[in-house]
């Protein structure tokens, strides 16, 4: 090798291999004070940017997971509520079942409407002040509310809160026929009991079973057959709904569906005094026709048929005779019914939302775990490659001392 002055090759190649090492070095102190072995896009581009959009959807998951919480809150509060106007609804319900009883007197029945007329006002109350974040959450004003909850767009939930359960909104899907008195339809002319077949009475294409002496027998018959049974219902009964009847105050029969439809109450004869139908009506102005063959006392030549339709609520529903606390008992069973589907599917979407948070929880921690692989150092690694580096940087150091030192040989040349 020759000997040189200008030019020390030795000297700039460990000055080159120094400065590998110092980069070493400082990209292990980096890496070791960070906790991080990309700190910038220059540390690995791609690693960089696939980290990046990494912490862009954990972000967006851990927000839709609190998202997620709040709807859960909302249902809560909502459920909390409608369990207190069912309490409500109960009272009213056991009052109106109170008064139903043929022993009070009309004064009696006014006290007991006087505490009714409070609990329906509680409903109402209730319904009308549950809120939750500001918005109403049982009084129909708020239909639907959605829910982001994925860290994308479209990734939502919706949850419907259109049904109110004010009062005025409640018992309404209650249809009603009343009869008038039917004392004649079980005399005979001699002035003895007279017995009905009630096979011949059809209630939405049901028929009856058994004989009736008196109007108690038919609303005993009624309250007994089971309108919803598939092999027994050829009939109109909508889906769900309920029949029920009591003796009102004038001896007839008032005959109540619940759940939705039009109840219609067929009984054959000759439309006079002896027809169940003869002279009924209904809530929204049932119709007496005639023109089918069914048949109870008469000839089979005609046909009593009274409808009614769904109508009304709870408000305005009184417990001021025994007819409108049966009416009303119907009513508020309704009523339960609809608050109760409504809680229902507050609990099932509580669940869901739980099932959410349990889905977003798996996938944020997923994501975690692969950014860490890609950015996360490596403390065993990055330690050996400080303390490599260390050594190098030694050596290096005394290597250049080194071959700095050899161009002054030259000068034992020239003594």
């Amino acid at each position: 090798m020759a000997l040189v002055i200008n030019t020390n090759v030795s000297s700039l190649t460990a000055q080159s291999n120094l400065n590998k090492t110092q980069s070493m070095l400082s990209k292990a102190t980096e890496a070791l004070s960070s906790g991080l072995k990309i700190n910038s896009a220059a540390d690995d581009a791609a690693g960089y940017a696939i980290s990046q959009r990494f912490t862009t959807q954990i972000g967006g998951l851990n927000q839709a997971n609190s998202n997620a919480s709040d709807a859960i809150s909302l249902a809560q509060t909502a459920e909390s509520a409608l369990s207190q106007i069912t309490s409500n609804l109960q009272a009213v319900r056991d009052l109106a079942v109170q008064s139903a009883n043929g022993t009070y007197t009309s004064s009696d029945r006014s006290a007991i409407n006087t505490t009714v007329q409070q609990y329906l006002s509680e409903v109402t109350r209730i319904a009308n002040q549950t809120s939750f974040n500001g918005q109403n959450v049982l009084n129909g004003s708020t239909s639907d509310i959605t829910f982001q909850v994925g860290a994308n767009v479209g990734q939502t939930i919706t949850v419907d809160l259109g049904s109110g359960v004010r009062a005025d909104q409640l018992g309404g899907n209650v249809a009603e026929a009343s009869t008038n008195s039917l004392a004649s339809a079980f005399t005979n002319a001699t002035g003895g009991t007279s017995t009905v077949d009630m096979s011949k009475i059809s209630i939405d294409g049901v028929a009856l079973s058994g004989t009736a002496s008196s109007a108690q027998d038919v609303v005993d018959a009624i309250n007994s057959t089971d309108f919803t049974a598939t092999a027994a219902n050829s009939g109109t009964l909508p889906s769900g709904a309920t029949i029920s009847a009591s003796l009102n105050a004038s001896g007839g029969i008032d005959i109540f569906q619940s759940g939705g439809g039009t109840v219609d109450v067929k009984d054959t004869g000759s439309l006079d005094t002896n027809s169940l139908a003869a002279g009924a009506t209904s809530g929204t102005g049932g119709t007496i026709t005639a023109g089918t063959t069914l048949s109870v006392l008469g000839d089979g030549s005609a046909t009593a048929e009274v409808s009614g339709a769904a109508s009304g609520s709870l408000s305005g529903g009184n417990v001021l005779t025994v007819s409108s606390a049966n009416e009303l008992i119907a009513r508020i069973d309704q009523a339960l019914s609809t608050v109760s589907t409504f809680s229902s599917n507050l609990g099932a979407i509580q669940n869901r939302f739980q099932s959410t948070i349990s889905t977003l929880t798996a996938q944020s921690d997923n994501l975690t775990s692969a950014q860490s692989t890609i950015q996360d150092a490596n403390f065993a690694s990055e330690t050996a490659d400080l303390s490599k580096a260390n050594v190098l940087q030694q050596a290096g150091i005394s290597v250049l001392a080194t071959a700095n030192s050899q161009p002054q040989q030259i000068l034992k040349l020239l003594q």
